[in-house]
């Protein structure tokens, strides 16, 4: 609190000082069989996802371009 030229300030005018601190706790799970290097859960992902994954990608992409191409230009020659 601010207080006029002359006056007395008490303790209960004045503000506490209050003390904290922050710490961070890096690599907190290293070493650990359930996490990778930078704390993410393993990845369990094998190749038959990972192709799972990409041919679904492609397929819809394909189909999302299938419905733009025949809305710019029309049903014959949009699908060929």
């Amino acid at each position: 609190m601010y207080s006029a030229v002359g006056e007395n300030t008490s303790a209960k005018n004045q503000l506490p000082h209050q003390v904290f601190s922050v710490s961070i706790d890096t690599n907190r799970r290293s070493g650990s069989e359930w996490f990778d290097d930078d704390g993410r859960p393993k990845r369990t992902g094998t190749v038959w996802t990972a192709s799972a994954h990409i041919i679904t990608a492609v397929i819809g992409s394909g189909v999302l371009s299938l419905a733009w191409a025949i809305g710019q230009l029309g049903w014959i020659t949009g699908q060929l």
